[in-house]
């Protein structure tokens, strides 16, 4: 696949080491260019791209997430010629997830370290109301209470006939998920979550301890469930840290993400 449908991020072939990043149910990869602005010269910010949405609006998006992993996984491999670290929000920290362990399973280079946020870990029952099937009023409603869809989106009925399926797709993926067991990772993972989230507590995130051999860290910032979006730059600040050995400093500090 074209790198320019994968991901609508710049792929900086001189940065020190690479974040791939996965945003969450219903969301595309552009958010992830202002990050790539702000971070250090060093890392390379890189939203991929899911199917069904902005670059890649006319692919059918996936409904499970394995079935996503294993289209999405070939197409990653030029993005792994340098150290790289993955980064996934919601439905996207599972979707970080399934594919280093898809890298696992297929001898791939593995990531320095996994960035999950906003979601239980995956071991765990899903939890949830099943939504994604509710007829499309009451669907509304729902995301609505979540507050991460724009009102202009949810009032416009043109632009619900195209963001409805994809969101539920997504939805359904991550609600439908099948937990397997697996050796736990070797890299560290660090777990994050907005303070205020009604979707994901503390200790469902802090059973993402149990996915790692390596160092486990748990960081909570203000906000709600779409917290990464709220506090873009002190997130930012956190991932540099944590990839502190992999990224010299190269230059004065970017301009906050807006």
């Amino acid at each position: 696949m074209p790198l320019e449908r994968l991901s609508p991020c710049v792929i900086d072939a001189q940065a020190s080491c690479r974040l791939l990043c996965f945003n969450s149910a219903g969301t595309g990869a552009t958010v992830f260019r202002q990050w790539d602005r702000a971070s250090e010269p060093a890392l390379n910010v890189v939203g991929i791209q899911l199917p069904g949405r902005e670059g890649r609006f006319a692919e059918p998006p996936a409904r499970d997430v394995r079935v996503l992993t294993e289209q999405l996984g070939p197409s990653l491999v030029p993005l792994l010629d340098r150290p790289f670290a993955l980064f996934g929000h919601s439905y996207g920290a599972l979707v970080a997830f399934e594919l280093a362990r898809w890298l696992r399973r297929h001898g791939l280079p593995a990531p320095l370290h996994l960035f999950v946020a906003g979601r239980p870990a995956p071991q765990l029952p899903y939890a949830y109301r099943k939504t994604y099937d509710l007829p499309d009023a009451e669907f509304i409603d729902v995301l609505r209470q979540y507050g991460g869809t724009r009102e202009n989106i949810l009032a416009d009925a043109k632009a619900l006939r195209f963001f409805l399926p994809i969101i539920r797709a997504d939805l359904e993926a991550n609600t439908l998920y099948a937990y397997r067991e697996e050796p736990p990772f070797t890299c560290g993972i660090t777990a994050m979550r907005g303070v205020e989230d009604p979707v994901c507590e503390e200790g469902p995130l802090l059973a993402w301890r149990e996915q790692t051999q390596g160092a486990f860290e748990h960081v909570p910032f203000a906000g709600a469930h779409f917290f990464h979006v709220q506090a873009a730059e002190p997130l930012l600040r956190q991932v540099e840290a944590t990839l502190g050995p992999w990224l010299p400093r190269a230059g004065p500090r970017p301009s906050p993400v807006p």
